[in-house]
């Protein structure tokens, strides 16, 4: 399977943050789809597109995953393990562990990473930059920290 270079991935989202906020007034991201879809029990409000956004990210993968083949499943236990060697039950709990931590943080920082580093900073929002940063050297170190936990560069 040939799969699309990733710059045309970045091209794409370049060109569409802009040509949506410029078409509609609206910021686009995926932490507010979240919320919505959270509060889906209650009356639609304005913002409701946003649940659709955040429906139509997987369904557009599954799209993709089809028209390039069908997708690929596989029932390994090799491939079932994660990267931290569990699988089964710890697996789904560090899943679901590592999702609330990624919601709160998203919270906290008024969006998730993608918002701030595609949209706030194409709108020129000094905060997205200086989340941005932080995320950026928070990632740099946790990647430090983990090489040199598993016994350094190789």
């Amino acid at each position: 399977m040939e799969t699309w270079p990733f710059w045309l991935a970045g091209l794409g989202i370049g060109a569409f943050v802009p040509l949506f906020a410029l078409t509609t007034g609206k910021a686009l991201g995926i932490s507010s789809g979240y919320s919505e879809m959270c509060a889906i029990t209650k009356p639609a409000s304005a913002e409701r597109w946003k649940l659709w956004f955040a429906l139509g990210l997987p369904l557009g993968g599954l799209a993709s995953a089809l028209l390039g083949g069908g997708p690929s499943v596989s029932t390994s236990s090799a491939e079932m393990t994660s990267a931290l060697g569990v699988s089964g039950a710890a697996q789904l709990l560090l899943l679901a562990l590592g999702g609330a931590f990624i919601g709160y943080g998203a919270r906290m920082a008024g969006g998730c990473t993608s918002g701030h580093s595609i949209v706030g900073i194409a709108q020129g929002a000094k905060s997205s930059l200086i989340a941005t940063i932080g995320f950026m050297a928070g990632g740099f170190a946790a990647t430090w920290i983990a090489i040199l936990l598993a016994g350094g560069a190789q």
